[in-house]
């Protein structure tokens, strides 16, 4: 079951026609994913008392249910926000998450980092932005073979500068 509504772009200022999602977010798979274990009771912010259920062994149980709620309506505002053009940063910079989201950020055509997040990343967009464009250039010439034509020295300085990128 759906419901659907409408969004009117200011720029076409034509109706389309977008389909709300019911989000399948299930309370067991989120137990067995883990999602329910907090971070250790010496290290915690007062502010999140309403958020936490029990004390376990030294870790807080985080309360599943709410979580879940509040996970439905961050599924509803990036819906929303991707059927108005948003673009999207999408970070995983654990060792086991990094594949998935690569596949996941390339399939949404979105920006990701799976690496090492660098400090000012998010706070100084326009500088890494371009930095970004810096970095497919290179490759692309790197790829289509400019980078062989070019002096010694002068490709031993681009590619250092490519693999810094």
């Amino acid at each position: 079951m759906s419901k659907q509504f409408f969004i009117c772009s200011k720029k076409e200022k034509v109706r389309k026609k977008m389909t709300r999602r019911y989000w399948n977010i299930n309370l067991k798979e989120m137990m067995e994913a883990g999602v329910h274990f907090g971070h250790g009771t010496k290290k915690w912010n007062p502010r999140m008392a309403p958020y936490i259920s029990a004390k376990r062994k030294g870790i807080h149980i985080t309360n599943l249910t709410r979580t879940a709620r509040f996970l439905s309506e961050a599924c509803d505002l990036l819906f929303d926000a991707a059927s108005g053009g948003k673009n999207f940063l999408i970070v995983g910079t654990k060792n086991k998450a990094a594949n998935s989201v690569a596949s996941a950020a390339i399939r949404a055509r979105c920006y990701y980092v799976n690496k090492k997040w660098l400090g000012g990343m998010s706070t100084n967009w326009s500088t890494t932005e371009t930095r970004l464009h810096k970095f497919r250039d290179l490759r692309a010439e790197q790829k289509m073979g400019k980078l062989n034509g070019l002096p010694k020295r002068d490709a031993a300085m681009l590619k250092r500068k490519l693999s810094t990128l």
